[in-house]
């Protein structure tokens, strides 16, 4: 994708196409309900400015850093010219200060930086010391040296605990991409904050779904226009809002970095939402019904007839009759077909129930639609 064009010039369907087939991880937020195709164009086109911004900042940075480095390896060089140091001793002062030397427990840190004593530290190592006082480098000059790059480190983000951590993500917080079901305790809109009692939660880690359901939680970080809207729901409505990281330590949540949804929603029922019994998991056959709602190649529908297949593991395939199921994955094979469906039509589809702890099936080789 090329930035800096004028956006009104641009074919946002075929950059949204462009996307979904070179990034994996966006195809799996459509498959799974957790953004649609509007969400996605929308942060497309307020990303694009962004990201250039953002590409300007770093290569300004970048040649700031290269610049500090040549001044410093000058400074050696006429140190050595003047019979001050060899080259030898030149070389290994110039190794000792890359930014690859300084202190890493410092550079990762996002609290204030005890910079004096990192240059103690520094100082401990005899060769180091050696040579900065040879040198004549200055204390002020060491330390600004150690700030940059350090600075320079903590832009690349990180991992805690195997998890991905977002650069610039809150403290402690991993990525948690998810919809969340809940009603509204309290609110701060200065603050951009509120408190959740969580209903239900739609992501791809089901064990920590389950362990947010029943909890009163916090979610941070609302801002722009989606305090309009939080402003307008009042304490004790349902509300459907996106998120983007959770801290497992403090159990907060943060609002989404894209594809923003805060609105409010019906109070949660698990049959209007498509949970299914625990006596239809595991199924796998074909399913006919009423599609209640078609977004982000997803269906919820409303079952009418139920014929398992042989291989199916559902304990009881007709206690899904007359409620709903989400099924997923109508892309590929099926996302012409898909394009066409609308709320009302009937259709019959091949699911498989994979996951036996998601919420959502699978759809399979058939999707047709029948006769009312």
């Amino acid at each position: 994708m090329l930035f800096g064009q004028d956006n009104s010039k641009t074919d946002w369907n075929a950059e949204y196409k462009r996307l979904l087939e070179s990034d994996p991880g966006v195809l799996k937020k459509i498959e799974s309900g957790q953004a649609t195709k509007e969400d996605v164009i929308r942060w497309l086109q307020e990303t694009r400015g962004k990201q250039t911004k953002v590409s300007n900042k770093k290569t300004a940075a970048k040649d700031g850093r290269k610049k500090d480095l040549s001044a410093f390896k000058k400074k050696l060089n006429e140190l050595v010219k003047s019979g001050k140091l060899s080259k030898e001793e030149a070389a290994k002062l110039a190794a000792t200060m890359r930014s690859d030397e300084a202190p890493k427990e410092q550079a990762d840190k996002k609290e204030t930086v005890d910079w004096d004593a990192a240059y103690e530290k520094l100082l401990s190592n005899p060769a180091a010391r050696q040579k900065i006082e040879q040198s004549g480098t200055t204390k002020e000059q060491v330390i600004e040296f150690l700030k940059k790059s350090a600075a320079a480190k903590n832009g690349k983000g990180n991992v805690k605990g195997g998890r991905k951590v977002r650069p610039g993500a809150r403290e402690g917080s991993f990525q948690f991409y998810s919809l969340v079901i809940g009603r509204l305790k309290s609110k701060d809109v200065e603050l951009g904050e509120m408190e959740i009692d969580v209903d239900y939660v739609i992501s791809e880690q089901p064990r920590l779904n389950a362990e947010l359901v029943g909890r009163r939680v916090k979610l941070v970080g609302v801002s722009g226009q989606f305090l309009d809207a939080l402003l307008q729901i009042k304490r004790g409505e349902t509300i459907k809002v996106r998120t983007g990281d959770f801290n497992p330590e403090t159990k907060v949540l943060g609002f989404g970095y894209k594809f923003h949804v805060l609105e409010r929603t019906a109070p949660f029922k698990p049959g209007d939402f498509g949970v299914p019994p625990m006596e239809f998991r595991g199924f796998s056959g074909e399913l006919t019904g009423k599609i209640v709602e078609a977004a982000g190649y997803e269906v919820l529908l409303e079952v009418q007839e139920s014929i398992p297949a042989d291989d199916s593991k559902a304990k009881n395939a007709e206690s899904i009759l007359g409620k709903r199921i989400r099924i997923a994955g109508f892309y590929n094979q099926h996302a012409d077909a898909f394009a066409d469906l609308r709320e009302g039509d009937m259709i019959r589809a091949g699911v498989a129930h994979r996951n036996s702890e998601s919420d959502a099936l699978d759809v399979t080789d058939v999707l047709k639609r029948v006769q009312k």
